[in-house]
């Protein structure tokens, strides 16, 4: 239906990108691509895959990344990017626009919100998951280093199905 980039075209640019690492979509079917491995931004594109904005550059200061890993929109339409090598969650108004940061939390490798607008992250530098206050202070745990089951080996993605049940994908 719909195809963004390009395969074996890494650039920084309106239609391409480097390595792309997550999508998420919008309230009004906005799509957001955290484009973190080759460039470090977030490009925006309209329900229909034209390119609306890109914001974002390498670095460690509000609205800089260093390797955005993970994208999520919250019912307000507010983007959560998981800024996975600074260690933090920077979080925007739907045009890009700095709100906030959470830091102190871990690596967030992977973000999902739920409907009631709960916030987890996978923690693949610390092998666990966390849940989130809505000042992205850590308000709960679990999992730990392993391989065995409820553990985790440089986990790096997850989702929560409407039963409440957490799904996590590892690598290791």
């Amino acid at each position: 239906l719909l195809v963004l980039g390009r395969k074996n075209v890494a650039a920084e640019s309106d239609w391409l990108f480097n390595q792309p690492t997550d999508v998420a979509f919008g309230k009004n079917g906005e799509i957001y691509v955290s484009d973190g491995y080759g460039n470090s931004r977030v490009v925006k594109f309209d329900r229909d895959g034209n390119f609306l904005k890109a914001w974002g550059k390498y670095g460690t200061g509000p609205g800089e990344f260093n390797l955005p890993h993970s994208v999520a929109v919250d019912a307000q339409g507010n983007v959560y990017v998981g800024d996975r090598e600074n260690q933090r969650i920077e979080i925007f108004d739907a045009d890009g626009n700095f709100l906030k940061q959470w830091t102190g939390i871990g690596y967030p490798y992977g973000l999902f919100i739920t409907a009631d607008q709960h916030v987890w992250m996978i923690d693949g530098g610390y092998d666990r998951i966390v849940e989130l206050d809505a000042n992205g202070k850590i308000i709960g745990a679990l999992g730990e280093p392993g391989h065995a089951p409820g553990q985790l080996a440089w986990g790096h993605f997850l989702a929560i199905g409407r039963d409440g049940k957490i799904y996590a994908a590892d690598v290791l």
